[in-house]
């Protein structure tokens, strides 16, 4: 067991981690809707259809999705390295 500097701060870490993590998801998804709500509108004359809304909400779905996995690879790689380093 190390002292408690070092459990807050491994603690503290993670937990950056699943933020940056999760927000990365919810603002592709988020930016998508956006996007696709503002396309409805300037494309169909201010009556929001819902397709483009849709179609960009998927767009950013897959995005999120994407920046899980690569985010999940990259920090799960940092954190196998920082354990070898400390055994």
């Amino acid at each position: 067991m190390g002292n408690i500097k070092e459990e807050l701060a491994f603690l503290f870490r993670n937990l950056s981690t699943a933020t940056t993590i999760a927000l990365s998801v919810v603002f592709s998804v988020f930016a998508g809707v956006i996007a696709g709500y503002y396309l409805d509108t300037w494309l169909f004359e201010k009556k929001t259809y819902p397709w483009l809304t849709i179609i960009c909400f998927l767009f950013g779905l897959g995005g999120g999705v994407k920046n899980f996995l690569l985010l999940t690879k990259r920090f799960e790689g940092e954190g196998k390295g920082e354990k070898g380093g400390k055994a």
